[in-house]
């Protein structure tokens, strides 16, 4: 995203104003893409529109999800405490980039994963998640197997789980 400072400008087919094909000087505001040169002085711009029907769908409901409006995931570590060791299970939450070769899935908390795909929130259309159900008490093995399996599943959405996870004891206690 680009700062408010500096100077922006498009030739088109990037922005739209009221349905119609934006040229001209822009800024962003809040990471909201906005008309003018500087900040307070424009109005909103949206995606740019190919179909004309969607402009009218998106009036008709006053969609105003906008592609600017949402942010990147942040890395979480998990920190376990007594309460939850006494349930024996926690939930995990996982995201990868889809369509990027070169990413690597995420670990989150559960506030960004609650906020996913939400105005302010995790991208949905950029995004896939994973829920993993870990296991944190009993047998080695059994939570091993358990713990196994459930990022099996979850490699189902997100593929490269398996470089976000390689020990499937990692915070357990054994009983």
């Amino acid at each position: 995203m680009s700062a408010n400072s500096e100077y922006l400008y498009t030739k088109g087919n990037e922005f739209s104003l009221n349905g119609q094909n934006y040229i001209g000087e822009y800024h962003y505001e809040n990471m909201i893409p906005t008309t003018g040169p500087r900040l307070g002085s424009g109005a909103i711009l949206r995606k740019i529109y190919t179909n004309t029907n969607n402009y009218a769908y998106d009036t008709v409901i006053d969609f105003n999800n906008l592609v600017y409006s949402f942010v990147s995931p942040k890395p979480y570590t998990p920190t376990i405490n007594d309460q939850t060791y006494s349930t024996g299970f926690t939930m995990r939450y996982f995201v990868e980039k889809i369509n990027n070769t070169e990413s690597y899935p995420i670990e989150i908390d559960k506030e960004q994963y609650k906020q996913y795909g939400k105005l302010g929130g995790i991208d949905n259309g950029l995004y896939k998640i994973a829920i993993v159900n870990w296991k944190l008490t009993g047998v080695l093995a059994a939570i091993r197997l358990h713990n196994e399996r459930e990022i099996y599943k979850a490699s189902g959405i997100v593929s490269k789980i398996y470089y976000a996870i390689r020990n499937y004891t990692e915070y357990t206690r054994i009983n």
